[in-house]
């Protein structure tokens, strides 16, 4: 019966190592839902109907695998922040659904392989939600797949953060990301080129970024960037 007290605001689970799942919610009235540390809780429970008074969402450190389609029924959601879970799990439709969010933080999430249409890649929707500004994919062993199929989802980003990931080229595409003034490539190890510049950008750095060519780093100094190479 927890998941229908229509009066409840606050429901507070955080740190409840053990627990493994929620039952279905509907909980009109809820402002507060503290998930962190919940290390066993691998699923999301399923939203009855919108709940539109949450506007944070934080799962560090709560490894939830899947995410229901109905969790675009927290549509006024404006900040979601998640650790040990994975792009496979989340229904970026649902994305769509939520015009308020304005920020992603992901943590040593497992975010490849990717899912995929029968194509190769998989389709951006056209109702996705184009107001997320700031997102943060930080040590998520993320490949050069990332720009292919995930990056379209977040077309108007004004802030990409990818610190420690795995790609290797940032490709020309990238340029598509005409709102995107801050890139943070810090500690990517294996990045060797990038072919791209977005054109309002006006803060790029890529610190500890070993394996960049000669040539490559001779382009970027060229740049009106402040650079941190």
């Amino acid at each position: 019966s927890v998941g229908f007290l229509e009066k409840l605001k606050i429901l507070d689970g955080e740190g409840c190592s053990r627990l493994k799942s929620f039952p279905a919610m509907k909980l009109t009235s809820l402002e507060q839902f503290k998930l962190r540390y919940c290390h066993s809780l691998e699923s999301f429970p399923e939203i009855l109907g919108r709940m539109e008074s949450i506007k944070e969402l934080d799962l560090k450190e709560t490894p939830v695998k899947k995410f229901p389609l109905s969790f675009g029924n927290l549509t006024r959601l404006q900040k979601l922040q998640l650790s040990l879970t994975g792009v496979n799990g989340i229904p970026l439709s649902s994305l769509g659904m939520m015009p308020d969010l304005v920020s992603i933080i992901g943590w040593r999430w497992e975010l490849s392989p990717f899912p995929e249409d029968d194509d190769g890649a998989e389709k951006v929707s056209s109702t996705l939600s184009s107001n997320i500004q700031y997102l943060q994919f930080r040590c998520c062993n993320l490949t050069d797949d990332f720009f292919r199929i995930v990056l379209p989802w977040f077309a108007n980003v004004k802030n990409l953060d990818l610190p420690g990931n795995s790609f290797t080229v940032i490709p020309e595409c990238i340029k598509e990301c005409h709102f995107l003034t801050r890139l943070n490539l810090n500690y990517c190890e294996f990045l060797r080129e990038i072919r791209g510049i977005p054109p309002n950008l006006k803060y790029f750095s890529a610190i500890e970024c070993r394996s960049l060519t000669s040539s490559c780093r001779s382009k970027l100094l060229n740049q009106v960037l402040f650079l941190s190479i």
